[in-house]
């Protein structure tokens, strides 16, 4: 019950801190990168049912990510995935954190994780192909750009 009441609440303060976040991975609507605050909703809306000790380390993760605290907001989505392997939104969450550290290889690894156990979440599957995009254009692949850049727009027209 009180985890119902916290939720919202976390979610808002994340979404004020997310207007925050580094400006170079916030970009138009165009299909490119999406914002935090763009990237915490599709991670709320996706994240189903999760055993209570997963919902709270992700609670707490979501928290650290707005305070651009990378590497607590890593450990607490790595303790998650402990216990939870297969939870993707917490891979969805590590890939753009490895897109703020600006670790594109790491990035495109945990969105390839994810969308390996995101199921039927198209809104999921979008994001982790957003930063797979943005990951190869760092990378400076462009046949890795231009199948990102496939897949999202398949996933648009579904």
């Amino acid at each position: 019950m009180l985890r119902l009441l916290i939720l919202p609440t976390m979610v808002t303060a994340t979404l004020m801190l997310a207007a925050c976040a580094p400006t170079s991975y916030q970009k138009t609507d165009t299909g490119e990168l999406p914002s935090l605050a763009m990237a915490t909703e599709t991670w709320v809306r996706t994240s189903g049912k999760a055993l209570p000790a997963v919902d709270d380390l992700m609670m707490q993760a979501d928290s650290q990510i707005a305070a651009s605290n990378w590497d607590l907001a890593s450990e607490k989505l790595e303790r998650a995935l402990r216990i939870s392997p297969d939870y993707a939104p917490a891979w969805s969450r590590l890939s753009q954190i490895a897109l703020y550290k600006e670790d594109p290889q790491r990035a495109i690894q945990m969105a390839k994780r994810s969308n390996s156990h995101a199921g039927k979440s198209v809104e999921l599957k979008l994001l982790n192909w957003q930063f797979i995009r943005e990951a190869s254009e760092m990378l400076e692949d462009t046949d890795g750009v231009q199948n990102a850049s496939k897949n999202i727009y398949i996933l648009q027209n579904l």
